[in-house]
């Protein structure tokens, strides 16, 4: 009997001095990767959308005529910035402040209108600018 108390204290011993064979519990969870998040999206209006005004470019003997003809956007248009270059390659630049629905425009020459090409530069009421007419004659 003595040799069975002796292999149980020898076993407890060893138990003790071992520990146990498991793996203890974990009580944190595995990470998770972080998910990035995106805020929604909300519009915002843009005040330098593409402006919308409409001109008609005629010549006429020693005249070219432009006259501004309104738009959706007439109500913002502030200031034109007129270039007619000439066949010749001259070119004519005149600037018009406040500009009126309906108004024609006249630009008159010595002999016959040979303009090639009018380009008109909008300026709209909150500084935007854009060529608001490219016309090739």
């Amino acid at each position: 009997m003595r040799s069975v108390h002796w292999t149980c204290l020898f076993v407890a011993i060893l138990v003790i001095s071992c520990g146990c064979l498991q793996p203890a519990p974990s009580n944190t969870s595995p990470a998770t990767p972080a998910v990035p998040i995106t805020p929604p999206l909300t519009a915002t209006p843009n005040p330098n959308l593409q402006k919308q005004v409409n001109f008609t470019v005629t010549q006429a003997g020693s005249m070219l005529n432009i006259t501004y003809d309104g738009g959706p956007d007439a109500a913002d248009l502030v200031s034109l910035a007129v270039l007619i270059t000439n066949h010749d390659g001259t070119q004519v630049p005149r600037t018009i402040n406040n500009p009126v629905v309906g108004y024609t425009y006249v630009f008159p020459y010595r002999g016959v209108a040979n303009a090639a090409f009018v380009n008109i530069i909008g300026t709209f009421r909150n500084g935007y600018q854009q060529t608001v007419l490219m016309y090739y004659t």
